[in-house]
């Protein structure tokens, strides 16, 4: 039995079963450009690396607070966000942790670990990697383990990315972009063997005269002796011989023109605008303004990343309270425009001086200075 059959038998033998998109994935086989793409080989290329990056910051970093019913005020945290795990004790690591494990897997899991008061709700929720959990069909019903140990679907956390029917786990991203990832790969490493002149020569050493090999190798040997030098020195080549150097054009190359067509085609997988990747930009139809682009990208891009994670944390609070996060943040107008929407507000009655304040981050004031609370 090859090394290829006992791996697979042994993860039978844990219950551990393999679809075949598990299985080739952890063989990690190459791609059409010869680049094997794993999780580790896709973080290695920068456009995967800030694609993830920008996702998981833009969620992490915004404030999530939970409601009851149809309140416009947020309840008081609930211990489950103070502290979400051991592994993560900040609710911003944790969030981050999730995401990543969207972007690149498709799937977020964690085991809850601690309950509290009368209604044992979870308090605790420890993550797991995605690639420890498998998922069986015996007699009829679903069964979830996590290293070979099984768990009801009630003491687990569960998030998927892009849902598919049929199927309890979302679909991965990494996994069907990863021909285009493993060209960029490929367009990496052919530029550093390029740069580096392990498959172009640095220039020719060429004469009107018959050159024999002895000959030739001498001139070699002499001009790589030169080039290695601590310091330059005057090339006595003779027999009427010339050094040439070779020129080739980024263009003629097209290696400057397939990474940009890899940053483009990343991008789309991940719906995010290759210019905030340093991809190019969409011309004429680029944004105006900063704002402009921070509106378009929580509209398009991180809005359903958001959805999906409001709906997965509130599965684990009471039913009468919902998690929402606070995205007001980064659709602020420019400055001219908030003042004069804030103008508008004040005159209409429908937002006071303080409140218009707490809006633009800045202390209230006391009615003695004439506001109105």
């Amino acid at each position: 039995m090859g090394w290829w059959d006992r791996w697979v038998w042994s993860r039978v033998a844990n219950r551990e079963a393999l679809t075949l998109e598990q299985l080739l994935a952890d063989e990690g086989r190459p791609t059409a450009s010869g680049e094997a793409v794993t999780i580790e080989s896709a973080l290695r290329l920068s456009t995967v690396w800030g694609c993830v990056r920008l996702l998981a910051d833009s969620v992490s970093t915004l404030p999530l607070a939970v409601y009851r019913g149809d309140d416009r005020d947020p309840i008081p945290t609930p211990p489950l966000l103070q502290r979400p795990s051991a592994d993560f004790p900040e609710l911003a690591d944790w969030l981050w942790a999730v995401m990543a494990s969207l972007l690149l897997r498709g799937n977020a899991w964690g085991v809850i670990t601690g309950r509290s008061g009368s209604t044992l709700l979870p308090s605790q929720c420890d993550l797991v990697h995605p690639d420890r959990v498998a998922i069986t069909t015996e007699q009829g019903r679903r069964v979830i383990r996590i290293g070979g140990q099984e768990y009801d679907r009630e003491d687990l956390f569960h998030v998927k990315a892009f849902p598919w029917p049929g199927q309890l786990e979302g679909l991965s991203p990494i996994t069907y972009a990863r021909e285009a990832i493993g060209l960029g790969l490929g367009a990496e490493r052919y530029g550093a063997r390029f740069f580096a002149g392990a498959d172009l020569p640095i220039g020719f050493i060429e004469s009107d005269q018959e050159i024999k090999q002895p000959v030739a190798d001498t001139l070699r040997a002499r001009w790589k002796a030169l080039a290695r030098g601590p310091e330059r020195d005057i090339a006595v080549l003779g027999n009427g011989a010339r050094f040439r150097p070779l020129a080739i054009a980024p263009e003629e190359a097209q290696f400057i023109a397939t990474q940009k067509f890899s940053v483009s085609t990343i991008c789309r997988f991940f719906g995010i605008a290759p210019e905030m990747m340093g991809g190019e930009t969409a011309g004429h139809e680029a944004y105006s303004s900063p704002e402009m682009r921070s509106t378009d990208f929580l509209t398009f891009t991180l809005r359903p990343w958001l959805a999906r994670v409001e709906r997965a944390v509130s599965g684990l609070l009471p039913s009468t309270q919902t998690a929402k996060f606070n995205a007001g943040g980064m659709v602020r107008a420019t400055l001219r425009d908030r003042y004069e929407a804030h103008k508008v507000a004040i005159e209409a009655g429908f937002l006071t001086v303080n409140e218009v304040r707490e809006l633009e981050d800045r202390p209230p004031l006391p009615p003695s200075e004439g506001a109105v609370a």
